[in-house]
């Protein structure tokens, strides 16, 4: 009877979609990560590394996508 959390092949409103690798940038420093979740009403979008450990939230205007979700999380 609950509401299910948005994944998989579902898109964001910002285009992205959870797994996505991508790339943004926070204090002048590059920040590669995949894409976990998401927040309209905050328009961010959350950002994990290869062990799921949140590395933030991150502007979806400033985040670029890297490689499409494969379903597969690999360590580079």
């Amino acid at each position: 009877g609950g509401i299910l959390k948005r994944v998989g092949g579902t898109i964001t409103p910002f285009g992205f979609r959870s797994g996505d690798l991508v790339q943004t940038t926070r204090k002048g420093q590059v920040v590669r990560g995949w894409v976990g979740g998401y927040s309209e009403a905050n328009k961010v979008i959350s950002i994990y590394d290869h062990d799921w450990k949140r590395l933030g939230q991150f502007s979806p205007d400033r985040t670029q996508l890297i490689k499409r979700s494969t379903k597969l999380c690999v360590a580079y």
